[in-house]
């Protein structure tokens, strides 16, 4: 989870599946939304969002801190 006034981060334009395969397969990355889905192919283009996935990683909080602030936030709602 990243923390609410983190730094922005490709992860909130929209979710995104990164697919690996092994052996010869080339990667894809999955997108799916309301009325359907697709597949981007070619090894520039899963790049793009290979390198997001990265940023994205970078920006989150690690799982403890994460699942601390999601329990504040529960315990602030209730309130």
């Amino acid at each position: 989870m990243t923390p609410l006034n983190g730094t922005p981060h490709p992860g909130s334009v929209g979710g995104f599946s990164l697919v690996g395969f092994p052996g010869p397969m080339p990667d894809v990355v999955l997108l799916e939304n309301l009325i359907g889905s697709s597949y981007v192919e070619g090894v520039g283009e899963v790049g793009t969002f290979a390198d997001a996935f990265e940023r994205i990683v970078a920006a989150a909080l690690p799982t403890d801190d994460s699942l601390t602030l999601i329990s504040q936030m529960e315990e602030r709602h209730r309130k």
